[in-house]
């Protein structure tokens, strides 16, 4: 099975694959660790990250994909731009994207540990998501 995390951070979104084998849970080895929404009022810009992130979905063939839901309201909301990072990410027609709560993930690393070595400490948060997926499948 293959999932994918995803953290939205601002105008960039971060991703890490994970796939369980019989035996070990691997990284997905993938040049494709973040992308960043530059100019959000860039029509071609806008275009090409939508592109770039199902190009990306459609190469490796993910089980499941999921993204880090964000606060929507007061002091802890989210950036305005991840909300349309969020929208491009959901227009991809061949698999459906789950959102997991923050809390939801807190509860679940209370009696659980994250066995995945990252390589960038930028994606513990998408990767913690992807660990989630795969021991909840």
């Amino acid at each position: 099975m293959t999932v994918l995390g995803i953290s939205l951070e601002g105008s960039t979104a971060i991703f890490s694959g994970l796939e369980k084998t019989s035996s070990e849970i691997v990284t997905i080895s993938s040049k494709f660790r973040k992308l960043e929404l530059k100019d959000h009022l860039d029509s071609k810009e806008v275009q090409s990250f939508l592109e770039t992130v199902h190009s990306f979905f459609e190469g490796i063939q993910f089980d499941r994909i999921a993204i880090i839901k964000r606060g929507t309201k007061g002091s802890f909301a989210a950036s305005p731009i991840s909300f349309k990072i969020e929208g491009l990410i959901q227009t991809y027609k061949s698999k459906d994207i789950e959102f997991i709560a923050p809390a939801t993930l807190r509860a679940f690393y209370k009696k659980n540990t994250n066995t995945t070595v990252l390589k960038y400490k930028y994606q513990k948060s998408a990767n913690d998501l992807a660990f989630y997926l795969l021991e909840n499948s």
